[in-house]
This record gives structure tokens, C-alpha cells and sequence, in this order.
């Protein structure tokens, strides 16, 4: 599968979390906690926005409208890193403690999103004010502060609520800086498929914010990797111990596959794209499996399984079937995109390709729904002890969860049309 049918899938697949993901939050009948509640409407607009960015990059830059791809996918990431970082701030435990905090959290962070913004608007793409890595630097070092704190508290090493709140940190870092993991190896040798990720060229200054918030992405990835070896060492291990065990082991081998290569473009965080020279078929193809796939598809279906199994969307007759059919749409599209990923590696006759897709389909038939029954059954709960210290109840009413929605429309809409404006004015984006 080409890189940009990598890109397509992952838009399909984002798109349909957060769409289908919102009819359900705002649907469903069973209470959940304030700052899930929020976790849960802010993961699906996140997914929302990567749609965007993944579905209008997957159409290419060499087309007519090349502007409005760059425009309205470089505008989304930009509210993509405003809402995760708003996302750090409230989940899995609340940095913002009152409504006042939080109502000034949201405040500055919309201000910044839309001076960022502006930004690209008067100025050009590559301006240190449009992007400098600080969802991954915000993020990355709230969620592992929470781990830390989490994983190894003092009298808790067996219970399931405390350590379910170091799980969800893990698979949260994973699944904003997963893509770089698979690259740790390459800083501290200084190779070029680290540091040419991203880039846009042009600005200095920019470019070593964006390197920075790559570099501490790796950093947050090993604290994490050390803490994890130490309690496997106690044996404590978790699932989520195999988990970025995995993406670092992955690292080690792509600097095998890669460590050769020398690049002379700039790629996005895939590290791939007809701009990029230097890496051979199987290098390229190298890329695709490992940080593309994570990327694309990895991204929602850990967003997924965070929703579900951590109760941000609470399960009920009224919206049970909605959910399964959500679930098992996106693991048979992720499935199926992965077959097709697996074939190409694989030099095979049509009549062939067609035998092995119909007897993995065969052997299939009723995974998906397995899958979702486990992922939706006894959703952790935040650990109720310790919920006065960690954990603050605050009361919000229903018109306060739909202005967010009301909030993030309008931006969206106003990012697409001015995207459009751009394009029809034929302005350098760089210049």
C-alpha cells in the first residue's frame, strides 16, 4: 500500500472514532466523572482533527490544490497539539483542580492555538509561532510524571485502580510520541532519519524547537522503558510493560534498517513522501510497517481502546450497539489495511493474495466482536481512596460539555474556509 493509502485508511479511521465517538458521549445515559466526561469529548475531536490532516494530506501535494492541503492539514495538527495538551491537563488526573482553572486553562490555550494560527496566516508556515513541539514536550512530561508517580506509590504496588492510572499514561505518551520511539536510537547518533522528521525547512529557530520536542519525546520514552525494566525486575510487569518494551525494541531494529540512509528532504512524522531521497524499497517499506502504521492506524485504535476500557464512554443498552458496530468497523478496516501492508511485502500472484485475504478472513470471522465484548467488560474505575487527594469532584452542566463542542465546530469550519481563502489568494506559504 502506497504511503498515501496509509495516510487515506488513517483519515477513514480517525474520522470515524471521533464522529461516532461524540454521538455516543453525548447520548449516553450513565454518569461518568467530570474530567472523563471532558477526556472523552476532547480524545474525539483530537481524532477529528488528525482525520482532517491525514485525509487532505493523503491527497498529495503535487495537486492543483496544494495550498489548501498544506493550509487546512498544517491548521489541524495545530489544534490537534491544543487539544492534546488540554487533554494532559485534565486526564488521567486533574492538573486543572477548580472550575476557575480550568475555565482559564481552556482560555489560554484557545488564545494560543488561534495566535499560533494567526501566525501562519500573516507570516508563513515555518515560523517558530506554527508548531515547536510543545504537545509533545507538554504532554509527554505531564503523562509521565503521572506514571511515575502512579506506578511506584508506596503501599499501592498491587492495586489495580492506582496501577490502571500508570497503564493509561503509558498508552497515552505511546499514542501521541509512538512514531518517534521507533526513532530513539537515531538521536544519540545523530542520524538523519531522526532528525530530518518533520521538517519544513527554512527557519532555524523552528527547527530546533521541533528537534527539541522530538529529542524530549525520546527522553519521556526511556524514563519510562527504565521504570518499566525495574519493575519487571520486582516482578510487577504489566501489559502495558510489553507494550513499550515493543516500541523501544522496534527502535534498535529501525536503526539497522535505517542508519545507512542518508536523506536530502524533509518528511512528515512518517518519515515518508515523494520529497524524501536516500532510503532504499526496503527501507521504505521499513517506514510504512513500523512508524507509518503507528502513524495512521495505531493512533485510533489505541484511542479505541483508552475510551472503552477506561470508561471515558460508559456502555449501556441504549448505545451498546452503536459501540460494537464503532469497535469492530475500525479493527476490520485496521485488519484489512494491515493484510494488504503484509501482501506487499510479500511478492505474490493475484490468485494467491485472494486465497490468503479469504482464509484470514475466514479464521477472523467473530474476533471482532470478542474483542469489543473484553474491551467494554468491568471498564476501570480512578482509584476511589485516594479520589479527595487526586481526584476532585467538580459539578458542570450539560450546556458547559456542549459549548465545548459549539467551541471546536467553529474552529474547524473557520480553519477549513480561511484554508480555502489562502488557497484562492495564491499566497507563498513559506515567504
Amino acid at each position: 500500500m502506497a504511503v498515501d493509502g496509509l495516510l487515506a485508511v488513517g483519515g477513514i479511521l480517525s474520522l470515524a472514532l471521533g464522529v461516532s465517538g461524540l454521538i455516543l458521549v453525548n447520548t449516553q445515559k450513565l454518569e461518568v466523572i467530570w474530567n472523563k466526561r471532558f477526556a472523552a469529548q476532547l480524545l474525539c475531536w483530537i481524532f477529528i482533527c488528525k482525520g482532517v490532516s491525514n485525509g487532505v494530506r493523503s491527497i498529495g501535494f503535487e495537486a492543483d490544490i496544494w495550498r489548501i492541503v498544506l493550509y487546512s492539514g498544517h491548521f489541524a495538527d495545530q489544534i490537534f497539539s491544543g487539544l492534546m495538551i488540554m487533554l494532559a491537563l485534565i486526564f488521567p488526573v486533574p492538573i486543572l483542580r477548580t472550575r476557575k482553572q480550568f475555565k482559564i486553562g481552556v482560555s489560554v490555550l484557545l488564545i494560543y492555538t488561534i495566535v499560533s494560527m494567526g501566525s501562519v496566516i500573516f507570516f508563513n508556515v515555518n515560523n517558530p509561532l506554527a508548531g515547536v513541539g510543545d504537545g509533545y514536550i507538554v504532554c509527554g512530561f505531564i503523562w509521565t510524571m503521572v506514571y511515575l508517580k502512579f506506578r511506584f506509590m508506596k503501599g499501592c504496588e498491587e492495586n489495580r485502580e492506582i496501577l490502571g492510572v500508570s497503564d493509561v499514561s503509558i498508552l497515552l505518551v505511546i499514542l501521541i510520541i509512538g512514531h518517534i520511539l521507533f526513532r530513539w536510537i537515531g538521536m544519540f547518533t545523530g542520524s538523519d532519519y531522526f532528525y530530518f522528521m518533520d521538517l519544513y525547512g527554512g527557519n532555524v529557530v523552528s527547527d530546533y524547537l521541533w528537534s527539541m520536542g522530538l529529542a524530549a519525546s525520546v527522553l519521556f520514552g526511556l524514563i519510562i522503558l527504565v521504570g518499566e525494566i525495574y519493575a519487571t525486575s520486582k516482578g510487577r510487569i504489566r501489559v502495558t510493560s510489553y507494550v513499550i518494551f515493543v516500541y523501544m525494541a522496534i527502535g534498535f531494529l529501525t536503526h539497522i534498517m535505517l542508519s545507512g540512509a542518508e536523506l536530502t528532504g524533509s518528511g512528515g512524522g512518517t518519515l515518508t513522501g515523494t520529497e524524501l531521497e536516500g532510503l532504499s524499497p526496503w527501507q521504505s517499506i521499513w517506514t510504512e510497517s513500523t512508524s507509518s502504521v503507528h502513524f495512521t492506524m495505531m493512533r485510533p485504535i489505541l484511542g479505541l481502546y483508552i475510551i472503552f476500557h477506561y470508561g471515558l464512554i460508559r456502555i449501556s443498552e441504549d448505545n451498546e450497539q452503536l459501540s460494537k458496530t464503532v469497535a469492530i468497523v475500525l479493527m476490520v478496516v485496521a485488519t484489512s489495511a494491515l493484510l494488504e501492508i503484509i501482501q506487499s511485502l510479500i511478492p505474490l500472484t493475484e490468485m494467491l493474495s485472494a486465497g490468503i485475504l479469504g482464509i484470514a478472513i475466514a479464521f477472523g470471522i467473530g474476533w471482532e466482536e470478542r474483542s469489543f465484548q473484553s474491551l467494554i467488560s468491568n471498564p476501570l474505575r480512578f482509584p476511589i481512596r485516594v479520589r479527595g487527594r487526586y481526584f476532585p469532584e467538580l459539578d458542570f452542566e450539560r450546556s458547559e460539555y456542549q459549548a465545548l463542542n459549539k467551541m471546536m465546530s467553529i474552529l474547524i469550519g473557520f480553519m477549513i474556509g480561511v484554508a480555502f481563502v489562502l488557497h484562492l489568494s495564491g499566497v507563498n506559504p513559506y515567504s
